[in-house]
């Protein structure tokens, strides 16, 4: 049976995600209060996933993570908060995390995280059965090239959205970024703020333009790939690109 570390100072959620551990992800829990502990339980048992709250007193999830992934640099580790600070999210994902949650935690999203990322450790790990397909990691999700000017923020930035999808999105933007970094990527879909963490994968110059002051600046484009999208987020823009598709305002692309 697969062994599942669950980190929480606090008893309650430790209870809970116990039981979660045990009854849908039929795994056997071990359990830690602090990093101290979670850290020991970590070298003495055979770990295969990891449920890490992230404020906690002392020594603090991140610093765990850190501490985690130099000891046992693959194994899975999703990170858990009550905090609203977006930038834990990315500090994380930066130092390995595979995925993250806020509190109070949807227990079948959770589920449904902690399959996909048992599935890719052990797809990791299998053998391979013959070559791979040089084409496939190319396929990607149809996009949608939107059309009119919309403006969107990264990192508090001022960008353009080209084109968006559920698995990523093309921007345009003065300011360099670099790519493998990850950003917060925030814009408006149907009325409402949407917010994503999004790793920037590739970035070419795209052309020039004079600005008020007769200063002739760089623009950019960068593809960005989503690494954290929450359930709500996901919806509204799986609305807003298929209501694209349906009245043609944008093209779709494979």
């Amino acid at each position: 049976m697969e062994t599942a570390l669950v980190v929480d100072d606090e008893r309650f959620f430790l209870t809970i995600l116990a039981d979660f551990v045990t009854q849908r992800l039929r795994m056997r829990p071990v359990t830690a209060q602090d990093g101290t502990a979670a850290l020991s339980l970590l070298e003495k048992e055979r770990v295969d996933l990891v449920l890490l709250d992230i404020i906690m007193p002392g020594m603090d999830g991140l610093e765990i993570l850190r501490r985690m992934k130099y000891q046992r640099p693959s194994i899975p580790i999703i990170m858990l908060t009550a905090s609203g600070n977006i930038d834990h999210a990315i500090v994380a994902l930066r130092e390995g995390a595979d995925d993250f949650f806020r509190k109070p935690v949807d227990l079948d999203e959770l589920t449904l995280c902690v399959s996909r990322v048992l599935s890719k450790v052990r797809l990791a790990n299998r053998p391979a059965a013959s070559p791979p397909d040089p084409g496939r990691e190319r396929r990607r999700d149809a996009r949608v090239r939107i059309r009119e000017d919309f403006p969107a923020t990264l990192q508090l930035k001022d960008v353009k959205l080209l084109d968006i999808s559920l698995s990523g999105a093309l921007v345009e933007h003065m300011e360099p970024v670099n790519p493998g970094e990850i950003y917060r990527l925030c814009f408006p879909v149907e009325g409402q703020e949407v917010q994503v963490l999004a790793r920037a994968i590739r970035a070419f110059a795209s052309h020039r333009v004079t600005n008020a002051t007769g200063e002739r600046r760089m623009v950019y484009r960068t593809g960005m790939e989503f690494v954290g999208v929450e359930k709500g987020a996901a919806e509204l823009m799986s609305a807003y690109i298929d209501r694209l598709l349906k009245q043609g305002a944008g093209d779709s692309t494979p």
